[in-house]
């Protein structure tokens, strides 16, 4: 059997290295492709501020909560066919009282849109901060599960609703088989900003 110089092994093992470090790199590149391009979104009065996995669009819309009559900003964005949208209500002092039911309203159009049954709920705390972005607490929310259809395509929902004030939020994640890692990174991203 053959020996080999110290140089030989040395040049075996730098050759052996570079190629692992180019394959290295090519399989950090590839995870690293904006398939997800998470940027954090604070629409200016809407109270909260949220990851987004890609640029945002927004809409105003007029919605009807279960018989309560409220203006509903959205802010959504898409990675390939699962939707992730944030939706904020503001209520009246004269809807105050009904905060609550807004939220259940919410929690129930959901799941009725894509015809489906809630599989899990839990409660949660989505973290409260100031303007600047300091830790302020918690306020509770409420995490669901469900499974429907769509167009005749099963999708999940997995969503959150959270109240604060006269402010009520949703943050929602709905396609088919949607990644759970990114799903939890959007849901849990959520805040609720109070000055």
């Amino acid at each position: 059997m053959r020996m080999l110089s110290v140089r030989a092994l040395y040049l075996a093992a730098y050759t052996l290295w570079r190629y692992a470090a180019a394959m290295a790199l090519a399989s950090l590149l590839i995870a690293c492709t904006p398939e997800y391009d998470w940027r954090e979104v604070k629409p200016e009065g809407a109270g909260m501020q949220v990851l987004m996995p890609a640029r945002a669009a927004a809409m105003t819309q007029p919605v009807n909560l279960d018989g309560l009559n409220v203006e509903m900003t959205l802010h959504g964005s898409r990675v390939r066919d699962v939707v992730f949208t944030v939706g904020a209500v503001r209520l009246s002092q004269e809807q105050l009282a009904q905060r609550d039911h807004a939220v259940a309203a919410m929690r129930t159009a959901m799941v009725r849109n894509i015809v489906g049954t809630e599989r899990s709920s839990r409660v949660v705390d989505v973290a409260r901060i100031d303007a600047a972005g300091m830790a302020k607490g918690s306020v509770p929310g409420i995490e669901v599960e469900a499974n429907g259809r769509m167009k005749n395509d099963e999708v999940t929902l997995l969503a959150r609703f959270v109240a604060d004030g006269d402010r009520v939020w949703q943050a929602v994640v709905l396609g088919p088989q949607p990644d759970r890692d990114q799903a939890r990174m959007f849901l849990e991203s959520l805040k609720v900003v109070r000055p």
